[in-house]
Order: structure tokens, then C-alpha cells, then sequence
């Protein structure tokens, strides 16, 4: 697997999951024997009082500390994936950021307020060459494979959700969402750029989006490829990169 990655964004997300480290309470495991069966049991420590507490996982508070302690561990896991990807692919430590500074200092066109409104899978026009991926129906095998690249950095997105421009519908490919900063941005994938009339198409996007003030490279990023040439995963990664990094710079 590639594991090349933005270095900006990639220390985005190793400084939000080590706040949620931080801001989750410590929950411990034990297991006990009672009334001769061995059983698992969940404690924790009341910071206002000082006392510790503990639950037999059987109970509805045994339950809800296991909930806690799993999903502890899985913030703990995503942060030691992250952090080794760091390691290998930088010398330096992993700086420390202010998030919130961070996402009061930016502006994005796509909110999180516009981000949540959008409804997925929204265009009419018919998939001609359908290519599933978890629960959604691709129109490409490109757009299926930057699909898969955003899930494995842990990118939201949704699939072409219907975009008014004024007077404008349009459906872009992929609608991005930076939760950690509160950024978002678009990609659209051209897939014919060798055909004539998919060029004219095209061109009319482009223009849309740049009219209404979206910035390529910032606000959206375009990607491409000729019938006779599909991109490779490589391409599509280095273009999300290279967007990262202009979005997630200090």
C-alpha cells in the first residue's frame, strides 16, 4: 500500500486524535471471577470525587463503559497507524497544533452547515458503466478508486449531491469535508478528455465552478484521463495530496 500522505494533513489528524486521546475518559478492563464464573468488569475514576467505579459488563453501566473503552481504543489505534505513517515518512516529530485557532483562521465555500445539507447519489442522468463500492454506485472505475483513497485517509465525502449555482444545478463527483478544520472542497474527475464533446462539458464545469468564486487547487481540485490511458491510484493520491497541502498549511 502507498502510504505517502500531506504532511499538513496528515499532522491534522495525529493532533485531533490525540485531543480525543486526551478528552476520553480512561476506562480499564478487568477480568474477575464472581459466584465461581469468570467475568469482565469496567472501572473508572471519578475526577470530582476521587473514587473509583466499577461494573460488571452484564449491567446497563457495565455496557455503557464498554462502549467508552472500545471506542477509546479505537481512537487509539487510528493515532498509532497515523503516527507510524508520520514516522516513515518524515524525520522530524510531528508538531503541535492549535485546531480550533486553525478553523477560526479559515474560510471555506463549502461549510459544515452546506456540507450536512447535501444528499448523496443525487444526479438522474443513468450510470452507463456501474462500479460499486461500499453501497454506492460509481460511474467509473476512477471515481470508484478516489473513493477508496478518501475512506483510507478518512476524508467525509459525499457522491455527486445536487449543488445549486443560482440558477445552476450541478452535480459535482465528490463533495469533501475536513472535519478537523472545518474545510471543505470539491473534486470533479474528467474522464474523456480526448473526446471532443466531453472537452465542451467540461469547459462549461470548469467555468461554473471558477465564476462562482471557487479557487482550483483550493476550493476544487480536477482531475483527468484519456480513454486510452486510465490514472493510476499514484495519480490520484498526489493530486489529493497536493490539495492537502494547500488547504491544511500553516
Amino acid at each position: 500500500m502507498d502510504t505517502s500522505i500531506s504532511k499538513y494533513f496528515l499532522a491534522i489528524k495525529i493532533n485531533a486524535l490525540e485531543h480525543l486521546l486526551q478528552s476520553s475518559p480512561l476506562i480499564r478492563i478487568h477480568h474477575k471471577h464472581y459466584y465461581n464464573d469468570l467475568c469482565t468488569a469496567y472501572s473508572f475514576k471519578d475526577n470530582k470525587t476521587g473514587k473509583n467505579h466499577q461494573y460488571l459488563s452484564s449491567s446497563q453501566k457495565g455496557r455503557n463503559l464498554e462502549l467508552l473503552y472500545s471506542h477509546r481504543e479505537l481512537i487509539k489505534s487510528k493515532l498509532a497507524h497515523y503516527r507510524a505513517l508520520w514516522n516513515s515518512n518524515f524525520v522530524l516529530p510531528c508538531p503541535v497544533l492549535n485546531l480550533e485557532k486553525i478553523k477560526k483562521s479559515r474560510s471555506s465555500f463549502i461549510t459544515k452547515e452546506l456540507f450536512d445539507r447535501l444528499i448523496p447519489n443525487s444526479n438522474p442522468r443513468p450510470c452507463e458503466r456501474p462500479n460499486p463500492y461500499n453501497g454506492t454506485i460509481f460511474r467509473s472505475k476512477s471515481e470508484r478508486e478516489i473513493a477508496e483513497i478518501l475512506d483510507e485517509m478518512e476524508i467525509e465525502y459525499k457522491y455527486e449531491p445536487l449543488m445549486r449555482f443560482h440558477d445552476v444545478d450541478m452535480y459535482p463527483d465528490f463533495v469533501c469535508f475536513i472535519s478537523e478544520i472545518g474545510i471543505g472542497f470539491i473534486i470533479e474527475h474528467f474522464g474523456m478528455i480526448d473526446n471532443a464533446n466531453y472537452i465542451e462539458t467540461s469547459i462549461r464545469k470548469f467555468r461554473t465552478y471558477t465564476l462562482f468564486g471557487l479557487i482550483p487547487g483550493i476550493d476544487i481540485l480536477f482531475t483527468y484521463e484519456k480513454s486510452n490511458a486510465p490514472p493510476t491510484a499514484v495519480y490520484f493520491r498526489n493530486c489529493l495530496n497536493q490539495i492537502l497541502d494547500n488547504i491544511c498549511a500553516p
